[in-house]
């Protein structure tokens, strides 16, 4: 019995270290490029619009399926700035960049973390 305890331990444990690890290396970009700004987008050589429109996706896609607050404050306690979301009712972070996961289509995967950290 206890054998089987200490086997669930250490796979939630391993589960846990995972994502921290996925969540604080980007997730998703792997070894894309990480853009903080349209700016460094397009001195990574995309266009001003395609890169605005990039990170626009971003915040799309956190609106739609980001961390839900029910306040802007609440969400703002958290994030560093919030807009509200799409479906639920409340608040999600704003990307705080973006990388691009190659396509086709190409999709603009957002970064975004807690205030203070990144």
């Amino acid at each position: 019995m206890r054998a089987g305890a200490a086997v669930v331990g250490v796979a939630i444990a391993g589960a846990a270290g995972l994502m921290a690890y996925l969540w604080m290396s980007g997730g998703e970009c792997g070894d894309a490029p990480v853009y903080r700004s349209v700016e460094a987008c397009v001195v990574g050589g995309r266009t001003a619009g395609a890169c605005a429109d990039l990170l626009r996706q971003a915040d799309a896609a956190l609106a739609r399926s980001g961390p839900v607050h029910n306040t802007r404050e609440q969400c703002e306690d958290r994030f560093v700035t919030c807009q509200r979301s799409i479906g639920a009712t409340g608040f999600a972070p704003r990307a705080q960049g973006f990388c691009v996961r190659r396509g086709p289509p190409e999709t603009a995967v957002p970064i975004f973390g807690p205030r203070g950290g990144g």
